[in-house]
């Protein structure tokens, strides 16, 4: 009897956090890594909750990153700044309930969720250098090549028709890197909002192939009426 009496103590326990409401939050990946390599007993954030000024609005809700799990990754351009905003779910998303288990023991409820939610980080100056950063770094590395034979260069004899070709080619204007092309497309970005294809063709002096390539990665093509056939920057990209 003392031992039925216990085992049923115990399944209460398993059971003691039922009532508790649990936010089900997506964090970016550079997030989940940074708070990885964080230890048990860090404090790796703060969360601020706004109550709006108009009831019908809903809370809002921002999260910070403390100093100590910045400290982790110093050289690292992360994002300090996140805002957690609510997803828009299906029905039946308060039937989703958390377990968790400790040291190979039965599974406890942690809870059930409430809310689904978002963590986006916030679009100032320290999110465009990162996003930046990111870009950069994702071109693929430079290789060498090794040749098991002899490269033989052969200089022309006369004037062909493809030399007087290369000749215009070098008179017209220098082909650009993807950097300084980017650096002059951020710089025009700065001053004005929305371009034209020919005007910025005209400030970067390069060909339209090469513009509209670039373009598709960090530009957006208009065509509402009030700024149709306009480029301008994508919503991550912009701080105006």
């Amino acid at each position: 009897m003392p031992q039925d009496t216990q085992e049923i103590g115990n399944k209460k326990n398993y059971f003691s956090e039922a009532n508790r409401a649990i936010w089900l939050v997506k964090v970016p990946k550079y997030l989940g890594k940074l708070w990885d390599k964080s230890p048990s007993e860090m404090e790796v954030a703060t969360i601020c909750i706004q109550k709006p000024a108009i009831s019908s609005e809903p809370f809002k809700v921002s999260l910070s990153l403390t100093p100590e799990l910045m400290e982790l990754e110093p050289d690292s351009l992360i994002a300090s700044n996140h805002e957690l905003k609510l997803c828009k779910t299906a029905e039946g998303t308060n039937l989703t309930v958390i377990f968790s288990t400790l040291d190979n023991e039965e599974p406890s409820m942690e809870g059930w969720i409430t809310h689904k939610m978002q963590c986006l980080p916030v679009y100032n100056t320290q999110y465009l250098k990162m996003k930046e950063h990111y870009l950069r770094s994702a071109k693929p590395p430079r290789r060498v090549k090794p040749l098991n034979h002899i490269v033989k260069n052969y200089k022309p004899v006369s004037s062909h028709a493809h030399n007087k070709d290369d000749c215009k080619r070098k008179d017209g204007p220098k082909m650009l890197s993807k950097d300084n092309i980017m650096d002059l497309l951020f710089q025009a970005f700065g001053k004005h909002e929305y371009y034209t294809l020919k005007d910025l063709q005209f400030i970067t002096k390069q060909s339209v192939f090469v513009l509209k390539a670039i373009l598709k990665d960090i530009g957006d093509y208009n065509k509402d009426p009030a700024h149709k056939k306009m480029w301008e920057l994508k919503e991550e990209y912009r701080h105006y």
